[in-house]
């Protein structure tokens, strides 16, 4: 009866233990599939930080980058320029500078209830030593600069959690 005991006991522990394994290795992505032309594994991660605000992490190969959506109540004509910047600031105080690498046009939208919309989309190119600053010192503000215009938004120990997951997954 106690072999028998002891060994229930090593296999529940050790189904308890992989279960643990496989939910912390768990990532969602919105897609992760091959390229059809090249064959290299393309994968990303996207979500809201507020209702005006969506990131994420993109992954084409071996090359890294940054989704940025950003959303404004009205009608705004001003691009993004090439060369605008993406500032985010991490846990420990350092900056990261993220410049847009071409112009992007504005799209205007009619949200239901609530009126036109201005939404600007973008990626940042990244490399791994910068996806890394994020796992370590999570970002704790992020700035865009839209020509002459910047808008800003903190962020939240919650959202801090799910950027860290995020950038840790896309560089699986």
């Amino acid at each position: 009866m106690k072999k028998i005991t002891k060994i229930l006991s090593l296999g529940i522990l050790f189904l308890f233990a992989f279960s643990l394994q496989l939910s912390a290795q768990q990532c969602k992505y919105n897609y992760d599939k091959k390229d059809p032309l090249t064959g290299e594994d393309t994968k990303g991660i996207r979500f809201s930080l507020k209702i005006f605000w969506s990131i994420g992490f993109n992954k084409n190969g071996n090359t890294y980058s940054l989704f940025m959506e950003h959303c404004n109540r009205g009608v705004l004509v001003e691009p993004l320029y090439k060369g605008d910047q993406l500032i985010i600031k991490l846990l420990n105080g350092e900056i990261i500078t993220l410049s847009a690498p071409e112009d992007i046009a504005p799209s205007i939208r009619y949200l239901w209830a609530a009126g036109d919309h201005t939404f600007y989309t973008g990626e940042y190119g990244l490399d791994v030593v910068t996806l890394q600053k994020i796992i370590d010192n999570p970002p704790t503000y992020i700035r865009i600069n839209i020509g002459k215009k910047f808008f800003d938004q903190e962020i939240l120990e919650k959202e801090r959690k799910q950027i860290v997951k995020a950038a840790k997954c896309i560089l699986q």
